[in-house]
């Protein structure tokens, strides 16, 4: 523990130091982000400057009270000719011993193979060698902390400093070659580009010794810990690659789709100064979830995943939103060795913690340890929490996004939140100003009708058939911008239990009267139908409120083109506010194209108003045109009679002009029949 407490005292000390030349939040620049002026003058660019010791230890070490005298740091070596780095090379040594540690001694050696190549062509400045001097110092901790019985594990957190360096030392220097030195000596003049750098990489190796130290603590009572954290009850089938992913057929991206996406979010993710929190929102059957899991793997693969929670009605443990904060809680503490020491020490206070409200949750299991150990992570970490509308309690979803959008900007990490633009949630996320948005029904079309049809021709080459042309194309028209008819498609065609060419040959057939048509239709069917039932089954509504909702739905779908909500207010005889309101719940199988009323509303896909005029398919939800157009016909004479005059409604000059030779048609049009 002697290592453990000097280590601990440097730390604050630099801690305390960089308060004053840090920037206001007391983190620390991320990876390929120039520290700030002060922070490079001080030398003490320290990731720590927020966190408390007592937050890290377990209750079984009592915190370490420091000294702040100047010559606390007598006892530490002094190294007085950057000729020599001792330690880096003893470190370097060590590190070989372990093949559990390669991705470390990588990293290290390959650290230590740029330091000697640059001091033989830059001149030694003092800044290098107050530099060589500290990192020598780190280097010593970080060998007495490896050299132990049980040296510590490589967390994913350990695991995404060490990517961290090699990126820094790559956009440096480039690859290790001969032309190496020919670059270095090209920068031999940009002396605070390469000092900025090694200070960003002293920052990330204080990080991994932090990481280092919590980690050999944890191992003393790994039984313990491993209970307690048990005890917040997490969802296991809720990560997004959990073994239930397989069984609500959850999966990535097809290979060259969604890419404009995916690029989207990644740089979202990675803009240092940008908004914390990501809503990607979508109608149903826009790929959201697939997108989500896409990023969720390339996270993970870069060691950048904190924690994920997969939303889905289909499992009990998926929808309770209740689960979520615990889950990420329970990640987070996986993930990184100094949250779980933060967190343990929360419920060694409140067992309990994770049975309390909402907010109560959110900030003892979230937000006060990460702000505690913020300067021990990585500064790229995302949570993911995907189809949040698919949670069986409204009100607690409202409380998640409330939570969020009030402290998100004071996380050291970023969350991105998928959801269907349904009313609580647009409501209540859409109207802050602290979030990016990326809306995929607004896409551009042509762009995922490319998508689709890339995922098609990838899904449909294996099988056992000639797919044509102009069979591509239809489905292409058939499935529009909507993913999920095509996903719906390719299980229907490829299904084992039948003929592929047969069903391909149903599929593009308009059904004829009484033939069965569950089996192709039976997925999205089961979509509308649960977006339906939310909206028309929900026990707050009226009976009259209900009707109102269904009357505007099935206008919607009978008319012959996408009207205004004022036009559809007209004709029903309704106030627009009403109409507005009847179409909230719907939002996730209609589109509203803007806030305004006199925005048009339009069906997201063609298969929406196939589906709802089949009362085999929509059954209690079913839309019968032929009577519902009687009643708008009926609607449309009584707002003819209403309108004055009755004759020449319009004003022309003429009968015998055609509509298109009217100067000004469209306008009097408007003008005379509002």
């Amino acid at each position: 523990m002697a290592d453990s407490s000097s280590f601990f005292k440097r730390m604050l000390k630099r801690g305390r130091k960089n308060k004053s030349g840090g920037g206001s939040d007391g983190s620390l620049s991320r990876a390929g982000t120039p520290l700030s002026d002060a922070n490079l003058q001080s030398g003490n660019p320290s990731p720590t400057s927020s966190m408390r010791v007592s937050a890290l230890v377990p209750q079984s070490f009592d915190p370490v009270l420091v000294s702040t005298t100047p010559e606390h740091r007598q006892t530490e070596p002094a190294v007085t000719s950057i000729d020599t780095w001792e330690n880096l090379t003893a470190f370097s040594s060590l590190l070989r011993q372990n093949p559990l540690l390669a991705p470390l001694t990588t990293v290290i050696d390959e650290l230590n193979w740029y330091i000697r190549e640059h001091e033989k062509v830059v001149t030694t400045q003092e800044e290098y060698k107050k530099l060589h001097t500290e990192l020598e110092v780190l280097f010593k901790d970080l060998r007495s902390h490896f050299s132990t019985g049980t040296p510590p594990a490589m967390t994913t957190s350990m695991l995404n400093l060490c990517g961290a360096i090699g990126t820094e030392l790559r956009e440096l220097y480039g690859t290790q070659d001969k032309s190496v030195i020919s670059r270095l000596r090209q920068t031999e003049y940009d002396l605070d580009k390469i000092a900025r750098c090694y200070r960003r990489i002293q920052s990330h190796l204080e990080r991994i010794m932090l990481n280092a130290t919590l980690n050999i603590l944890r191992i003393v009572d790994k039984q313990a810990t491993e209970a307690q954290l048990r005890q917040l009850n997490p969802s296991m089938p809720a990560r997004y690659n959990s073994a239930e992913a397989h069984v609500v057929q959850r999966r990535e991206c097809t290979p060259n789709t969604r890419q404009q996406v995916v690029s989207d979010l990644t740089a979202w993710k990675n803009k240092p100064d940008g908004q914390k929190l990501c809503w990607m929102s979508g109608m149903a059957g826009t790929g959201k979830t697939t997108i989500a899991n896409t990023l969720c793997s390339t996270l993970d693969r870069d060691y950048e995943l904190g924690a994920s929670f997969f939303c889905t009605r289909s499992l009990p443990a998926c929808r309770d939103v209740k689960l979520i904060l615990p889950t990420i809680a329970y990640q987070l503490a996986r993930f990184s060795d100094p949250f779980r020491g933060a967190l343990l020490q929360v419920l060694d206070r409140d067992p309990d913690v994770h049975t309390k409200v909402l907010r109560v949750q959110f900030q003892r299991m979230i937000l006060e340890p990460l702000q505690d150990v913020r300067g021990s992570l990585p500064t790229n970490l995302v949570i993911v929490i995907d189809a949040l509308d698919e949670c069986d309690d409204g009100n607690g979803v409202e409380q998640i996004l409330e939570v969020l959008l009030d402290n998100v900007s004071q996380l050291p990490v970023k969350f991105l939140v998928s959801s269907r633009p349904e009313y609580h949630i647009r409501d209540r996320i859409g109207k802050s100003a602290r979030k990016t948005q990326v809306t995929l029904h607004e896409l551009d079309e042509n762009v995922v009708k490319a998508d689709i049809e890339t995922y098609l021709r990838a899904e449909l080459g294996s099988v056992p058939i000639s797919l044509t042309e102009r069979q591509l194309e239809e489905l292409l028209e058939r499935a529009g911008v909507l993913f999920i008819y095509a996903a719906t498609a390719v299980r229907y065609i490829m299904d084992p239990k039948g003929d592929p060419l047969e069903r391909l040959d149903t599929l593009l057939q308009a059904p004829n009267p009484g033939q069965e048509t569950t089996n192709k239709t039976k997925l999205i069917d089961a979509l509308y139908e649960t977006v339906l039932h939310s909206a028309l089954t929900n026990p707050d509504l009226e009976r009259f409120e209900r009707q109102r909702m269904e009357l505007v739905l099935h206008t919607v779908v009978c008319a012959q083109e996408p009207l205004t909500v004022d036009a559809l207010a007209g004709l029903l005889c309704l106030d627009s506010t009403k109409v507005a309101t009847a179409l909230r719940p719907l939002w996730s199988v209609l589109h509203v194209s803007g806030p305004d009323s006199s925005d048009r509303v339009n069906m997201l896909h063609a298969s929406f108003p196939d589906y709802m005029v089949d009362s085999r398919r929509s059954k209690q939800f079913t839309c019968r045109p032929e009577l519902h157009h009687g009643k708008m016909a009926e609607l449309c004479l009584q707002r003819i009679s209403q309108n004055v005059p009755q004759f020449n409604i319009c004003s022309l000059a003429s009968s015998y002009m055609f509509d298109e030779d009217v100067p000004g048609i469209d306008e009097k049009v408007k003008q005379a029949i509002p």
